[in-house]
């Protein structure tokens, strides 16, 4: 039970990084959905729809639904990784100063709620599988 609430924080963590700034530039942020902040809403919005129906049902799984959590997860965390690699790569000349923009809270979120969505999801397929043997 404390995985799968966990879990389920996790997901309302992607839900709010994937909601808020990416990158920064001096005042100016650019939001998760105006890019891959859609794609990693939609995934955290099918992972909490899964892990509440393996909850509903009393931790019995049901053609492998049990592994629809961590995937996303890793999924989720290799996205942030992708854009945060792109961001930092990024930069320009403006008035003879290099400045490139910085990762934005939002995306730190993602990474952060993506990896611990794994790492809970996975325990709760483990426990899962134990119990539908």
């Amino acid at each position: 039970m404390p995985n799968i609430i966990a879990a389920l924080l996790a997901c309302l963590g992607i839900i709010i990084g994937s909601l808020g700034p990416w990158a920064t530039l001096f005042t100016f942020s650019k939001a998760g959905v105006d890019g891959d902040g859609v794609l990693t809403l939609i995934l955290a919005v099918v992972a909490a729809i899964t892990l509440f129906t393996v909850l509903s049902r009393g931790g019995t799984a049901k053609f492998g639904d049990r592994w629809v959590a961590p995937a996303v997860g890793a999924i989720t965390v290799a996205i942030g990784i992708v854009d945060a690699m792109n961001l930092s790569n990024l930069e320009t000349t403006l008035m003879r100063t290099t400045v490139s923009p910085s990762v934005g809270w939002g995306l730190w979120v993602v990474l952060l709620s993506g990896a611990a969505l794994c790492v809970t999801s996975l325990t709760v397929a483990q426990i899962v599988g134990k119990r539908s043997r």
